[in-house]
């Protein structure tokens, strides 16, 4: 006999929970939630929660608990199919789009960096690209800007070594650079 325990139910959602942006996705009988918190130093989920979704009219809840027993619980199937990329990716995005800045509007980063303030855009397109989706921000930079993927790299080393960059996001140094940036822009 075939399981059909584990097929993905409805479309999965997105949804605001407080600070939090929670992924919601149903397999068989079971719910998987992803919850993003959106003050976190990351943007991927903190906790994910897999539980029985147990509920309705009798019928239901009797259907919802045979396909349970079929599996003896969360078969191992299942966490396979949680589709994590996709989720990180979506709540980059999400986060990206609530947050203060556009994030449709790529920085202009040099070609060449020379300056602090150029490594501070660069660093803050490589953000930005990661938080709109990309899964492979410095592979596609260094390829919008003609050079290999080593060179681009190095930038990045460099970046940090300048403390605009942590690993994970720009530093407040950074930020001023930016906002300097900006305003010169303005000026203009």
């Amino acid at each position: 006999m075939t399981s059909r325990t584990n097929e993905p139910g409805p479309q999965p959602e997105w949804q605001r929970e407080g600070d939090e942006l929670v992924w919601l996705g149903f397999y068989g009988p079971w719910r998987v939630a992803a919850r993003c918190p959106s003050g976190a130093p990351f943007t991927g989920p903190s906790e994910l929660t897999i539980r029985l979704a147990v509920g309705g009219t009798d019928d239901e809840i009797d259907q919802v608990m045979a396909q349970a027993l079929e599996t003896d619980g969360i078969p191992a199937s299942l966490l396979r199919q949680i589709p994590f990329a996709e989720i990180k990716a979506q709540a980059r995005a999400e986060l990206a789009r609530t947050a203060d800045h556009d994030a449709a509007q790529p920085w202009p980063v040099p070609e060449r960096c020379r300056t602090d303030q150029d490594y501070a855009l660069l660093v803050a397109e490589l953000v930005r690209m990661r938080a709109t989706g990309t899964t492979a921000p410095q592979g596609e930079l260094a390829a919008r800007l003609g050079i290999g993927k080593a060179t681009m790299s190095e930038r990045v080393r460099r970046a940090r070594e300048l403390g605009l960059w942590d690993g994970k996001q720009l530093t407040d140094k950074a930020n001023v650079l930016l906002a300097e940036w900006q305003t010169e822009r303005e000026e203009q």
